[in-house]
């Protein structure tokens, strides 16, 4: 008998941990305040990057002609809270839950991309913080009434590439192709300053031009098809510039066996209609020459 309580002991202890955390209150919304009635715990879930299926009206002014999936990629969020009953024991109205979050998606200077007829309201708001995008509304009810309240919620941005390319891989890439691309290269949104977290990439660059003394290359800036032809020129042009300066201050590579260019976004490697295809466009080559 004993031994067998010592089991269950060691069963309670190891999975007490686990209880507490799945009940530990949300992290705050990073766009809307609390429903009221919410409760402050509930299922909620974080991640660094990941994608949200979305949809839109495909005629946004006439809401006709029907709609359209994509999807958006970021930092995401999600929540499933209940809600509490009013002093009358009422629960709000599926409608009113939608009409609540549409309002303010338009106070925020937001767009309503779609509503539908289970109280859901899609929407994408801009600030000064990032791109929101994201579904909100009723996660559970009846016919009418809405006893939960459910967020998801992207703000959209790159994915932070954690494995780089390799100096055998760039000498794998360049004897193969005569070229290797670079996703671990990071800038803010239209600046053509080199982030720290591009260090990796350019001591993996540096660590092949230094095994293959000889060789001359080109740096190549590409960006996505967001903003006019000519600004998009320019910027690919001084990123690749500021790579060259990364790689000749930094690692001591010789200045001469590096020409910066820059061609915006004219060798596209997706397409620019959605940030997934846009993000694998923003990117620098090292092209042998």
């Amino acid at each position: 008998m004993r031994n067998i309580l010592l089991k269950w002991l060691s069963v309670i202890l190891l999975v007490a941990p686990f209880y507490s955390a799945l009940s530990a209150p949300c992290e705050p919304n990073p766009v809307f305040s609390a429903f009221p009635g919410e409760k402050t715990d509930g299922s909620c879930d974080r991640s660094r990057f990941t994608s949200l299926d979305m949809v839109r009206w495909k005629n946004p002014d006439s809401q006709k002609g029907g709609v359209e999936y994509f999807k958006v990629e970021g930092e995401y969020w999600y929540y499933f809270v209940d809600i509490e009953k009013d002093a009358k024991g009422l629960n709000p109205g599926k409608l009113e839950v939608q009409r609540n979050f549409e309002n303010a998606v338009r106070q925020a200077k937001g767009t309503v991309l779609y509503r539908n007829d289970n109280s859901k309201v899609y929407y994408r708001i801009k600030r000064n913080d990032g791109e929101y995008w994201g579904e909100a509304g009723c996660g559970r009810g009846d016919a009418n009434t809405c006893d939960a309240i459910m967020h998801k919620i992207v703000r959209v941005e790159a994915m932070e590439q954690s494995v780089v390319v390799s100096a055998a891989q760039i000498a794998k890439s360049i004897a193969d192709e005569g070229k290797v691309i670079f996703y671990g290269l990071y800038f803010d949104t239209d600046k053509a300053v080199l982030k720290p977290e591009s260090a990796p990439t350019l001591a993996e660059m540096a660590k092949w031009l230094k095994d293959n003394a000889t060789t001359h290359v080109y740096i190549v800036g590409h960006t996505d098809m967001q903003g006019s032809v000519t600004h998009n020129q320019a910027l690919s042009r001084s990123r690749a510039g500021a790579v060259v300066e990364a790689l000749v201050k930094q690692h001591g590579i010789k200045a001469e066996r590096l020409a910066a260019e820059g061609v915006g976004p004219y060798a596209p490697m997706s397409n620019n209609t959605s940030e997934a295809g846009r993000s694998k466009n923003r990117r620098v080559e090292m092209v042998l020459r």
